[in-house]
């Protein structure tokens, strides 16, 4: 087993794996157009196939991955990764504005699910995120040094001389770190990004952050409370 998982990248299975719990966190956000109560507005739109096709194309998609990954075939699976993970992220916005639609017509039963769903939008967004920073800087996928590539993220280590970090490399651990302190700190915190490309990404995180954390949870928060409602009653 440890062969296996060595051949394939420790990073590489990781990030498989990481795809594979976002995806089930996303099936279990209530009110999702996939599953749930918001499978009402897309069914009174009609468009009743949408559900069942985003479904379909998620887990198609998903399994392909695995197949790769098993399958050590490297350059397929980074493909197979953006797609998933593009999926994933749209999914993660779609949610978002949907919740923000319905927001004010929420009774507060409702709101006891909405909360739990933006806990699990909260974990997803960090997860998602830590991905994309992980696939665009160089090593990524290759997990070796790669001198031609410039990178996207200014980690102390490498701005630095710092001693018995000379030959260090940045792997998935530590974009999920960036992915975590950018989601509450709604910037950047120790790591600097240094493309455009991930200046745009961690624009994206934090705001869907801002509107998830302080924007969703917060009305819903005040709509138990106007309600004489407990979170845990």
């Amino acid at each position: 087993m440890k062969n296996f998982l060595r051949n394939r990248g420790s990073s590489i299975s990781t990030v498989v794996f990481v795809l594979l719990i976002i995806a089930i966190m996303q099936s279990s956000i209530s009110y999702t157009t996939a599953f749930g109560k918001l499978d009402y507005f897309v069914r009174h739109m009609r468009y009743s196939w949408i559900p069942a096709a985003w479904l379909a194309v998620r887990v198609f998609l998903i399994v392909v991955m695995v197949a790769l990954w098993l399958l050590n075939r490297k350059l397929e699976l980074f493909r197979a990764i953006i797609l998933v993970n593009s999926l994933l992220t749209l999914g993660l916005v779609m949610n978002m504005v949907i919740l923000m639609s319905v927001l004010s017509g929420f009774a507060s039963q409702d709101v006891k699910s909405l909360l739990v769903d933006v806990l699990l939008m909260a974990v997803t967004n960090i997860l998602i995120f830590s991905i994309w920073y992980w696939l665009i800087d160089p090593p990524g996928i290759a997990e070796t040094h790669r001198a031609d590539e410039p990178w996207d993220f200014l980690f102390p280590q490498r701005g630095n001389s710092i001693p018995h970090y000379e030959a260090w490399l940045p792997r998935y651990t530590d974009y999920l770190y960036l992915a975590f302190t950018t989601s509450f700190a709604f910037s950047p915190t120790d790591t600097m990004p240094l493309t455009r490309r991930a200046k745009l990404l961690m624009l994206l995180q934090s705001t869907v952050s801002i509107i998830t954390l302080t924007g969703i949870a917060s009305s819903a928060i005040n709509i138990l409370a106007g309600s004489g409602g407990s979170i845990g009653g």
